[in-house]
C-alpha cells in the first residue's frame, strides 16, 4: 500500500520565490529546478500531512485555478521524477499519466496551466572556468 502523503525534500536545498515561480538549487545533485506557479502551489503543500485531494483543493483555492486530483498526481509523478519529494516517504502516485494523456485529458486551453518544472544541471566549477590560462 502506498503512502498517501508525499512530503517535499527539503534538506540541503536553496529555494527562493521570484514572481510566481520557485527557484529551487538542490545542493546534493548540484540541479536548479524552476517551478511554475502551479507546480510550486503541490510542491509547497507536500508536508507528509496532507493527503492529496486537500492538496488539490489547497492549491486550487490559493491559484484560483481548477486543480484536480490527476493533475496534482501528475505533478508529484515529475516532482518525485526530478528527485525534489523526500525519499525516505513511501510515497506512489496512484496513477502514471503522461504529459501527453494529461494535455489530451485537460484540453488545449487548460494545457497553458500545466504544471511545469525546468530543470537545469549547474556545471561544476572547473567545467564554469571561463577564464584565459596563458594570455
Amino acid at each position: 500500500m502506498s503512502n498517501s502523503l508525499p512530503r517535499r525534500k527539503t534538506l540541503q536545498l536553496s529555494v527562493q520565490h521570484v514572481g510566481q515561480e520557485t527557484l529551487i538549487y538542490d545542493e546534493q545533485t548540484h540541479k536548479a529546478f524552476c517551478l511554475n506557479a502551479m507546480a510550486a502551489a503541490v510542491w509547497n503543500r507536500c508536508d507528509g500531512a496532507t493527503t492529496v485531494p486537500a492538496i488539490a483543493a489547497s492549491a486550487a483555492f490559493a491559484l484560483d485555478l481548477p486543480m484536480t486530483e490527476d493533475l496534482v498526481q501528475f505533478t508529484l509523478q515529475e516532482l518525485l521524477r526530478d528527485g525534489l519529494l523526500d525519499a525516505a516517504v513511501d510515497f506512489v502516485p496512484v496513477s502514471v499519466v503522461s504529459r501527453r494523456q494529461m494535455m489530451v485529458k485537460l484540453g488545449i486551453g487548460a494545457a497553458m496551466a500545466m504544471p511545469i518544472i525546468a530543470t537545469i544541471v549547474a556545471p561544476k566549477a572547473a567545467q564554469a572556468y571561463s577564464g584565459c590560462v596563458d594570455c
